[in-house]
């Protein structure tokens, strides 16, 4: 995990960074905060899907921009995603700190992991782009839900 700002991230992480930023006037969120965050991910290919959290007066329901940014991916075809950004405001158009993967969306992002075998990273950004952390699901996330469990086999 880094801590820096927009200019020490490379080329390739800039241009996803502001194409997560692209997302932020479609975000939704007439409630409580206000907060809208906005998503894109690069898929192994190079291509960049983005997202927009969308609220819901019942909060269980709602949409955090990455879980959309990745469902776009992949009802695109594009499911080997390799990174992904975030970047969020409140109602005020200000962050401070580095908008992070909820619980549900790091869970949702393992799911990319185990479907695809690698890590993905993930860049993590204030509103003004002066505090970015970049990191990786494996940093975040290092025991993940994998499902099923073993198998117990009848024994006689």
């Amino acid at each position: 995990m880094t801590e820096g700002k927009f200019s020490d991230l490379a080329g390739e992480e800039q241009e996803l960074l502001l194409a997560a930023e692209q997302e932020l006037p479609d975000a939704y969120n007439p409630y409580n905060s206000g907060s809208r965050v906005g998503a894109a991910v690069r898929t192994a290919k190079g291509k960049i899907i983005g997202g927009a959290s969308m609220a819901n007066v019942s909060s269980t329901a709602n949409l955090c921009a990455e879980r959309v940014a990745i469902a776009a991916a992949n009802t695109a075809g594009e499911r080997d995603i390799v990174a992904i950004a975030l970047i969020g405001t409140d109602a005020d158009g200000v962050v401070e700190n580095p908008v992070m993967p909820c619980g549900l969306c790091r869970q949702f992002i393992q799911e990319i992991v185990t479907e695809t075998g690698h890590d993905i990273e993930i860049i993590c950004s204030n509103s003004d782009k002066t505090k970015i952390i970049r990191t990786s699901l494996s940093e975040l996330l290092p025991l993940p839900y994998i499902g099923g469990g073993t198998k117990t086999e009848k024994t006689s």
